[in-house]
């Protein structure tokens, strides 16, 4: 087992990181709280892969346990659903000093999460991922959401977790669509931070799964991503780098229909455009640009949108939260592991550039009547 620690003022949380550790680790957490009702917020896909499995090790704490279990899929990540996680609590009497636990992915960990923020003015809540994406990404740094559908995660509130149990054994039964949309998000922290981290991630085959391989990944992917959340905790500077791919990775995921591509697959192809950009914009050298082409070009899922035009494109990246007037704050490489903030690029010249990769690469992106 691996642990690091987020240190914020005037509180910090643990992540440990290992196989088979939730049994000791978590339950020697909830013992320490003081707390008479832990709430397990889940999904349908786990309670059936896993049924009580969390519930049943917190039964030994004494304290009384119950889970609330809600559709799975990122279409179901909306205020409806999360109404659900709200009524539950209503009616299990929950009250602030309930301890939420999130067990799931990314959708999960910022449901509970946006829940545990708001759930009479905040209740404390721990993030149990079982995806190697929110196991690098969502259940660190405590951003939570929900999305609207005009844009990506457009409603929500940062709540940093009390604790995160990152339990290796749940990839166990991780699709490979799915461990391929985290691998994605590992290298995205190489990208814009870590080069030493991109060439270890690339020269570890993600399976068969290596459990000492994914506990260093992990570690160092979590850690890179702990020092910056620890430096801008509410994203007003560094912690936008984290935003790399993003800006056409949430268009893809708003344009295309939620759940129709996982975040990984849709950010991939907005790291790749955003290289793209760098590169056209004279930012980086010719022979970084290659060896980013050469690499993502081999991996990226390809994707098929609906019909977009300029306008339509302008409207969705203006509804984006990184968007300010006619432009939008754009993260992009001067080299492997080195961002920087583009700051108020017009969105005329991102649609342009937009245009220019999608007739050069019309294997990787294509546009319905395009």
């Amino acid at each position: 087992m691996k642990t690091l620690q987020v240190k914020l003022p005037g509180r910090s949380y643990n992540i440990d990181i290992g196989l088979n550790i939730i049994k000791t680790q978590l339950l020697n957490f909830v013992l320490k709280k003081n707390t008479d009702l832990i709430v397990v917020v889940t999904n349908e896909t786990l309670h059936n892969l896993y049924p009580n499995h969390v519930s049943s090790i917190l039964n030994e704490s004494g304290i009384r346990v119950t889970t609330c279990v809600l559709p799975d899929g990122e279409q179901y990540k909306n205020l409806d659903i999360l109404s659900q996680i709200f009524d539950f609590l209503m009616e299990v009497n929950a009250n602030r000093q309930t301890l939420l636990i999130a067990f799931g992915g990314g959708v999960i960990g910022d449901m509970a999460g946006f829940a545990a923020a708001t759930f009479v003015r905040g209740i404390p809540y721990i993030q149990v991922p079982t995806t190697l994406l929110a196991n690098v990404d969502s259940s660190v740094g405590g951003k939570t959401a929900v999305n609207h559908p005009l844009g990506k995660n457009s409603i929500g509130s940062f709540k940093q977790p009390e604790y995160v149990c990152i339990e290796l054994s749940f990839l166990k039964t991780l699709p490979s669509r799915e461990l391929k949309a985290g691998y994605i998000e590992l290298l995205k922290h190489g990208f814009i931070h870590d080069e030493e981290l991109l060439d270890f991630v690339r020269s570890n085959p993600l399976e068969p799964l290596d459990f000492d391989f994914l506990e260093e990944a992990i570690l160092r992917s979590c850690n890179i991503k702990g020092r910056i959340v620890e430096k801008d905790e509410t994203e007003t500077g560094i912690r936008a780098t984290l935003n790399f791919g993003h800006t056409l990775g949430h268009l893809i995921e708003t344009h295309a229909g939620f759940g129709k591509y996982l975040h990984g697959e849709a950010v991939g192809i907005g790291m790749f455009f955003a290289s793209f950009v760098s590169w056209r914009c004279n930012e980086m050298m010719e022979d970084e640009w290659m060896r980013i082409n050469n690499f993502l070009s081999q991996i990226l899922t390809p994707i098929q949108l609906p019909a977009l035009d300029q306008n339509l494109f302008r409207e969705m990246i203006l509804h984006d939260k990184k968007s300010q007037k006619n432009s939008v704050n754009f993260i992009m490489l001067k080299k492997l592991g080195k961002s920087f903030i583009r700051k108020e690029m017009p969105v005329e010249m991102l649609w342009n550039e937009f245009k220019e990769f999608t007739k050069k690469f019309p294997e990787i992106i294509k546009i319905k009547g395009g």
